[in-house]
């Protein structure tokens, strides 16, 4: 489980990184080279000038999906330069939240949706709504967000020549079809699989098992891991105009605000940084977090089931406890 938020941590860091830098090479035509920035991580950094920081990255299924700006995913990345350190937060989407906006209670994955009202993923979305909840719950400040959609992963995933994965046991969903056969659900039998763009899109939605969306993070971990160990692989060999040509095709699948030399200077971070460094937590209801508690709330006139703080609903003292101990540890 570890090894494989090393690799989700790295493969975001390199996600917001390579985002960053088509936003720069589009506004630069004349500097089509690597060779044009390398900046050291003692440079001057971040406006804020600090040397540790936050990001908060949204995992969406994008336009033309049901629940187009639900947060499915959501995690946050500290980075710290100085300590050579890098801590990932999970936050489960069931996490229940209430605030001045959403009084009676909503669940988390639904903030970035409540903000965004009536509008299509796109540059014009806003995400201060879900930063500052998740800043709420954490005890840290959020200072830069990325949010990517499902079609600008299967696009990736298909520019790069699909992902092996192996699974240990057979995955079954039947409330999702296979892709390439809309009349079979969706089946992966052990052992290894190789997985194009769609495949990759309907295996880290399903949860069709027990621990529900645990499992699902659980293949997303696995599809992470996978690209990871691909464009790792990729990048030894592809040169400059052919990232150049994958991250246009992605334009208008992710939204951030990070600038390119601070996504520069993380990726040379994530090179050197020790793997004893590398901390993955996660906000749950289990062993050996277990921050949460699973219960109901009435939402849209039903019974849902959520997760509320252990110490109480809208107490997270004892998630800012165990975050301050573990990012300053």
């Amino acid at each position: 489980m570890k090894r494989q938020g090393k690799n989700f941590i790295f493969f975001f860091l390199l996600l917001s990184g390579l985002a960053l830098l088509l936003i720069w090479g589009i506004n630069h035509p004349q500097n089509y080279s690597f060779l044009s920035f390398s900046p050291s991580l003692n440079e001057k950094r971040s406006s804020a000038n600090s040397p540790s920081f936050n990001l908060l990255f949204l995992g969406i299924a994008g336009n033309g999906s049901r629940g187009v700006l639900l947060t499915d995913t959501i995690f946050v990345s500290h980075i710290d330069l100085e300590k050579e350190k890098i801590s990932l937060i999970s936050i489960p989407r069931d996490l229940w939240v209430k605030g001045n906006i959403y009084p009676s209670g909503i669940k988390i994955n639904g903030l970035f949706d409540l903000e965004n009202k009536g509008k299509q993923f796109s540059s014009s979305c806003s995400f201060n709504l879900i930063k500052k909840e998740v800043e709420n719950i954490l005890g840290i400040k959020i200072d830069y967000v990325t949010v990517f959609d499902l079609e600008g992963v299967e696009k990736l995933v298909d520019s790069i020549g699909g992902i092996n994965i192996y699974l240990p046991k057979d995955v079954t969903d039947p409330y999702l079809v296979n892709p390439h056969h809309p009349s079979e659900i969706f089946h992966l039998k052990a052992g290894w699989n190789y997985l194009d763009g769609a495949m990759v899109a309907k295996f880290v939605r399903t949860r069709y098992a027990p621990s529900g969306d645990f499992y699902r993070i659980q293949h997303q971990h696995q599809i992470i891991a996978a690209l990871r160990d691909k464009v790792g692989q990729l990048t030894n060999m592809w040169q400059f105009p052919t990232w150049f040509k994958l991250w246009k095709s992605l334009s208008g699948h992710y939204l951030t605000n990070l600038n390119f030399n601070l996504a520069w200077r993380i990726l040379q971070l994530v090179k050197t940084v020790p793997a004893d460094q590398i901390q993955y937590l996660t906000l749950s209801n289990r062993k050996p977090d277990n921050l949460l508690i699973s219960t109901m709330r009435l939402f849209g006139g039903k019974k849902v089931d959520v997760l509320l703080p252990r110490a109480g609903e809208n107490n997270y003292s004892l998630i800012h406890n165990y975050i301050q101990e573990k990012i300053n540890d």
